[in-house]
């Protein structure tokens, strides 16, 4: 399973035994158990390979009542692996909105399919909770989790953030729900921001700049996204980016979702060093993580992260 790395910081911990994920290492020393998983089944570490097709997403083609059993079996044994299952998961719809449910009762526990959503959980596409041990879970194939706990109020959040959710602000929507429902503090808060597409990768039209232009501002328009200069090199993974447009045009906006993201939670209050950003782009690493941009999206990650606190 090899993974490229933007950068050499150890951000993720990777784990082979049972079926293979990655954990962000920040959040492990504060003995929150968490995960983000791969395209693996299993992998063998001496051998060098591994079995791949992990199912955990019923996806939009499929037949719910055909797929959920095998997914819900799959997320059941990464939960496990988490020390959990999914008797206590928590999980979202993810329409791409920056809607956020806040889950103080075990009747939000376990819900099976998304056809069982109550009204109030239906285009959500993050979760807070208060409940001990509860098993917090969203999914993507290239737009990035947000990880966000409380160790002195014992409550964590997990939201989705695409570009949409990213324009909404939906971490500062779901820090402001633990501060209001939980009592949390930002400064008391840690965050993490998962693996997804990184900006080399990420072209978008004229239309997403200017959304971000109004509903932020220019200045942040202009720091989250770019236009590359036709047959720029990725400096991290050395593709060619920018490309010119048939017409002659400069090439699209490329959006960082991770810089907006850290400057939304950033923004909302919580400490810089309190703050974990990945390294590890999906469509990079289509190989190993399934990504919608890079046209291999057979199913999704899902990012796993449970509200106990082992220290």
């Amino acid at each position: 399973m090899k993974i490229r790395f933007s950068d050499d910081k150890n951000i993720f911990n990777i784990h082979t035994d049972g079926i293979p994920y990655l954990s962000f290492d920040a959040f492990d020393k504060l003995g929150v158990p968490n995960l983000f998983s791969t395209r693996y089944m299993s992998f063998d570490e001496a051998s060098g390979t591994g079995v791949k097709g992990l199912r955990t997403a019923v996806m939009k083609i499929e037949k719910v009542e055909e797929a959920s059993p095998v997914c819900r079996a799959n997320r059941d044994i990464l939960a496990h692996q988490l020390g959990s299952s999914l008797a206590m998961e928590l999980v979202t719809d993810q329409k791409h909105t920056n809607y956020v449910h806040v889950a103080t009762c075990e009747e939000d526990l376990g819900v099976a399919t998304v056809g069982d959503f109550t009204l109030h959980r239906q285009y959500v596409d993050g979760i807070v909770t208060d409940i001990p041990d509860a098993l917090l879970t969203v999914f993507g194939g290239d737009c990035p989790p947000v990880y966000l706990i409380d160790p002195r109020r014992r409550a964590a959040g997990l939201v989705h953030a695409g570009w949409k959710g990213t324009l909404g602000k939906i971490p500062q929507v779901a820090i402001a729900q633990m501060s209001v429902k939980f009592g949390c503090d930002p400064a008391d808060m840690y965050a993490a921001i998962g693996p997804g597409v990184c900006a080399d990768c990420y072209e978008m039209g004229d239309e997403v700049y200017e959304a971000f232009a109004e509903q932020w501002s220019k200045e942040d328009a202009d720091l989250i996204l770019k236009r590359y200069a036709p047959g720029t090199e990725s400096e991290a993974f050395g593709h060619i980016i920018g490309h010119r447009q048939p017409d002659g045009s400069p090439g699209k906006y490329h959006l960082d979702l991770r810089a907006a993201n850290r400057l939304t939670l950033l923004r909302a209050g919580i400490p810089e060093d309190h703050i974990t950003v990945s390294n590890v782009c999906t469509m990079c690493n289509a190989d190993t993580f399934y990504t919608y941009r890079g046209r291999a999206l057979e199913n999704e990650q899902v990012a796993m992260m449970v509200n106990r606190f082992d220290i």
